[in-house]
């Protein structure tokens, strides 16, 4: 690499060499389905949540993307736009192998992997004989071609190489076609005046406009920004400081310790409904699914809220409650989703239900009831239990009396951020 140059050294950009990679599997469902499905490839493809036309697309495929059909949004607007648009409906599981697969790959390459969602890892090859051997951009073509030879020549993955798991995001992010691309110091200042605000990882549109109340409207300008600039903007010390080192190319360790700050479920109907009974059954298997994730996690919540869309297109509504203490169980949370549900329009349709948990605490902290048993409440035990055999023999192995009998309405699905296996707690995507 070439020595740094006085930019680089007024900037303080990290002159490491690179040993850092990103692999993000691009159009992960859709082209997973087109490699699982032959008769889907080469045509455009939706998957998305449910199917109705209400339903959200969370992936699309290439030729999909190519008529401007993208993730977020819904069915009827990719038909607006392609009138045979091939929908599906996720298939988490598959999704999974995939994912496994990839983490496989790359720890052929280092043992220090972390799978940062389902369609997307880091590896460190910092100390590897392959670095010395192949470089960084020899084990990114030695892992794209492992991906095609054992998952398929549909599923590919754009890599990115730097210095830190941030930046290196960023790299994968530069070409979303199978590509190949490394940011250092010697074309970081010359890739972020490429870039909008927006698309660096974790600036969304509402933090680009808080930033550009003190002037920083590009990258570049965020790079040189000075902490006490980013604090007239209310960023705290800290962050402020984060930014400064993610910026410029030094880990500081954000994929690694992010957590989740909230869990949440939602159903789009396929038919809207006013009815109590129907909203109650969905709110107590949606609130069931939440508990879950949390107990999977070690966390609990006190603050718990209910969403609504109504239908057709006649707004929203919500509401949130914060609870006397942390909870975790479906129960719990039923109960808390039922009080807040009642405050709905009752005269109105209901085409999408919702049910969050949030304020969240690891699962020891907080006071204990006084009638506890063996450290854990009793009703936290039973779901402990219940939670063992689903694990075991499926979701539908166990069920509340009330909803015997009752069609599955709710699916496996897999969040955005999200690995997608249920004991897992990863980093969102940010």
């Amino acid at each position: 690499m070439e020595p740094p140059s006085p930019e680089t050294i007024e900037l303080g950009l990290n002159t490491a060499d690179p040993a850092t990679l990103v692999v993000d599997l691009n159009c992960a469902f859709a082209s997973i389905e087109q490699q699982h499905d032959p008769a889907l490839r080469g045509r455009p493809l939706a998957i998305a949540a449910y199917a109705t036309d209400a339903a959200t697309i969370v992936s699309s495929s290439r030729e999909a993307r190519d008529l401007g059909i993208k993730t977020g949004m819904r069915v009827f607007e990719a038909k607006a736009i392609f009138p045979s648009i091939l929908v599906r409906e996720p298939d988490p599981p598959l999704y999974r192998s995939v994912s496994d697969k990839l983490i496989e790959i790359m720890q052929r390459h280092s043992p220090d992997v972390l799978r940062m969602s389902i369609d997307e890892a880091s590896m460190n090859l910092a100390g590897t004989p392959g670095l010395k051997k192949l470089g960084p951009e020899g084990v990114a073509r030695a892992v794209k071609a492992a991906i095609r030879d054992e998952v398929g020549e549909c599923v590919t993955a754009s890599v990115g190489i730097s210095t830190s798991i941030w930046m290196a995001k960023q790299a994968s992010n530069l070409d979303k076609r199978d590509g190949l691309q490394r940011i250092d110091h010697t074309n970081l200042v010359s890739v972020f005046e490429r870039l909008r605000l927006t698309e660096l990882s974790g600036i969304a549109e509402a933090s680009a406009q808080r930033l550009a109340r003190a002037g920083i409207l590009t990258p570049v300008q965020f790079l040189r920004a000075t902490p006490p600039r980013l604090r007239l903007v209310g960023m705290h010390a800290e962050v402020a400081r984060g930014w400064s080192m993610r910026l410029r190319g030094f880990e500081v360790g954000g994929f690694e310790t992010a957590r989740r700050k909230s869990y949440s479920h939602s159903h789009v109907m396929a038919r809207a409904t006013a009815s109590q009974g129907e909203l109650e059954e969905l709110l107590m298997r949606l609130s069931d699914m939440v508990g879950r994730r949390l107990r999977a996690a070690g966390r609990r919540g006190r603050i718990v809220s209910v969403g609504v869309a109504y239908r057709p297109d006649e707004g929203n509504f919500s509401k949130q409650a914060k609870q006397p203490a942390a909870i975790a169980t479906g129960d719990e949370i039923y109960q808390a989703a039922l009080k807040l549900l009642a405050a709905r329009d009752p005269r109105r349709t209901v085409g999408t239900l919702g049910v969050g948990v949030s304020g969240l605490t690891d699962g020891d902290a907080g006071q204990l009831d006084l009638f506890t048993q063996a450290g854990r409440p009793q009703s936290e035990r039973l779901e402990a239990a219940v939670d063992a055999i689903r694990d075991r023999f499926g979701e539908e192995a166990v069920q509340r009396s009330r909803l015997l009998g009752r069609a599955r309405v709710v699916r496996d699905r897999i969040a955005f951020g999200n690995t997608g296996h249920p004991d897992d707690a990863p980093p969102e995507k940010t």
